[in-house]
């Protein structure tokens, strides 16, 4: 177990061997650090006897990683990320965020996702300027002069850049006056019973403690081109549909949908945030998204 005062000394041997494996030798990182030859040798050598073990096996031309060189050659490198963001928010903190910023996520993501972090976002910092679209279209981002995109599902091969947020979860829901009228609904007449399904939806897929797997579709069908429409149609009583946890939780707490073959859950799907920034996204976007991913998490 180490001390505080060895943890500190650790901290900038790792930094010290991350730079002697990115520049490729002892010599080039101690031209970069400021330091000479030896006192690099050195850090490099305190540390593998701080920790009892061999990182490198060195040779007159080249440096090779033991297989705990590499587990410390990733950490030292995840160290150094954690600076950089560290120093950077600090900062850009110093400059607080201001202006436009240009979100488009889809429809369902508005109400209890997207909006309340904006609020978050606009009463701490009062100078921004967000511009918000809500659509379940995919917008590209430079054609809209946009600095992200929430987008749910596989995303294209392009120059963006997508950051994965969580995962949809969804579930098999109708209205208690769907559920009054179809009374006795199971596995064997899923197929009959009149479905809600969005554009993406050809047929509906259950899955039951991942090994069960139900695939049906119906020819009593209302096909809908939003979530939040799917949902509203639900609710009246239109028919079943399957639609992700997250954005129907008030609806399921007060009774006003209910769940379907509970045991069962869809095909879970990807949401992500896209972005055309090739350097590191500006603060106020590196905020929205952490508020996002953990906001997602609560709403699960």
């Amino acid at each position: 177990m180490f001390n505080k005062s060895e943890q500190k000394r650790l901290a900038y041997q790792m930094l010290v061997f991350d730079e002697v494996l990115k520049q490729g030798s002892f010599t080039e990182a101690a031209h970069s650090l400021g330091h000479t030859k030896s006192a690099i040798s050195q850090y490099v050598s305190q540390l593998e006897r701080a920790l009892g073990v061999r990182l490198l096996n060195r040779s007159t031309r080249t440096l090779n990683l033991t297989p705990t060189g590499q587990l410390v050659a990733k950490r030292s490198e995840q160290l150094l990320e954690l600076l950089t963001v560290t120093l950077d928010e600090i900062q850009e903190s110093a400059i607080a965020p201001a202006g436009r910023i240009a979100i488009t996520a889809p429809h369902a993501f508005e109400a209890s996702l997207v909006t309340p972090i904006i609020t978050e976002l606009c009463d701490e910092y009062p100078k921004l300027t967000p511009e918000l679209t809500f659509t379940d279209e995919r917008l590209d981002i430079l054609k809209h002069q946009l600095d992200l995109a929430i987008s749910v599902g596989p995303q294209k091969d392009s120059s963006y850049h997508a950051i994965l947020i969580g995962e949809l979860e969804s579930v098999l829901v109708a209205s208690p006056k769907y559920l009054a009228k179809h009374t006795g609904i199971n596995e064997q007449n899923l197929s009959l019973q009149n479905l809600i399904m969005l554009p993406w939806q050809h047929n509906f897929s259950l899955t039951k403690n991942d090994n069960n797997a139900i695939t049906f579709s119906s020819l009593k069908y209302l096909k809908m081109n939003t979530s939040t429409s799917a949902i509203n149609s639900a609710i009246t009583g239109a028919g079943i549909c399957l639609i992700p946890s997250v954005f129907i939780k008030s609806e399921l707490q007060s009774g006003a949908l209910q769940h379907v073959l509970p045991d069962y859950l869809g095909e879970p799907r990807n949401v992500y945030a896209v972005h055309s920034y090739q350097q590191q996204l500006p603060l106020v976007l590196r905020l929205f998204i952490n508020k996002l991913k953990a906001k997602f998490l609560q709403e699960q």
